[in-house]
């Protein structure tokens, strides 16, 4: 019977070591993964930033490409109209040589 109750003794014993080094290794992880979320929120906050900041770069950049399409557009369309307008002074006989009149 004293081996049994030895037995159950360095059972138990070895069964709370166990248990403490458990609890050990589980406080150490919530640790390791307290200080990986902090970094983590420190990295996301720099990427949203940053994101922002690119954001806010490309609506402006954007625009001034819009203006410089816009420019390009009412260049195009003056020259069109130039054109069109010397095409149609051929066609309508406007180049023929008008009388002078007389002094």
């Amino acid at each position: 019977m004293a081996d049994n109750n030895l037995q159950s003794n360095e059972q138990k014993s070895f069964t709370d070591k166990l248990s403490d080094k458990a609890n050990e290794l589980k406080n150490k992880a919530a640790d390791a993964l307290d200080k990986v979320e902090d970094r983590a929120e420190e990295v996301w906050d720099k990427v949203e930033d940053k994101a922002e900041d690119v954001w806010e770069d490309t609506k402006k950049v954007a625009g001034e490409w819009k203006d410089k399409a816009e420019d390009k557009l009412e260049d195009l369309k003056d020259g069109a109209k130039k054109l069109w307008d010397r095409i149609s002074d051929k066609f309508d006989g406007d180049d023929e040589k008008k009388p002078q009149p007389e002094k």
